[in-house]
């Protein structure tokens, strides 16, 4: 039987520019990476993501595919 495997790695990157320390607030992107590590191709259809911080409650993001498009993750 085939198997369905995949990698997620998040990278973090402090935007300076956009942050203002002195009010409190720090502004953040992030650049997800998504490998098919198994043994079958795949299609990305929608994604979920759980951002938290420690000023406020977790904020739930869902919705179609990633960056406007439902790729196909080759095996």
């Amino acid at each position: 039987m085939a198997r369905y495997e995949f990698s997620v790695q998040v990278v973090p990157r402090y935007l300076p520019e956009q942050s203002d320390p002195d009010e409190s607030r720090y502004l953040f992107a992030y650049t997800v990476t998504i490998r098919n590590t198994g043994e079958v191709a795949a299609q990305l259809l929608a994604r979920h993501w759980i951002i938290t911080d420690d000023a406020g409650p977790a904020e739930a993001v869902r919705g179609p595919g990633v960056a406007g498009s439902q790729p196909m993750l080759e095996a």
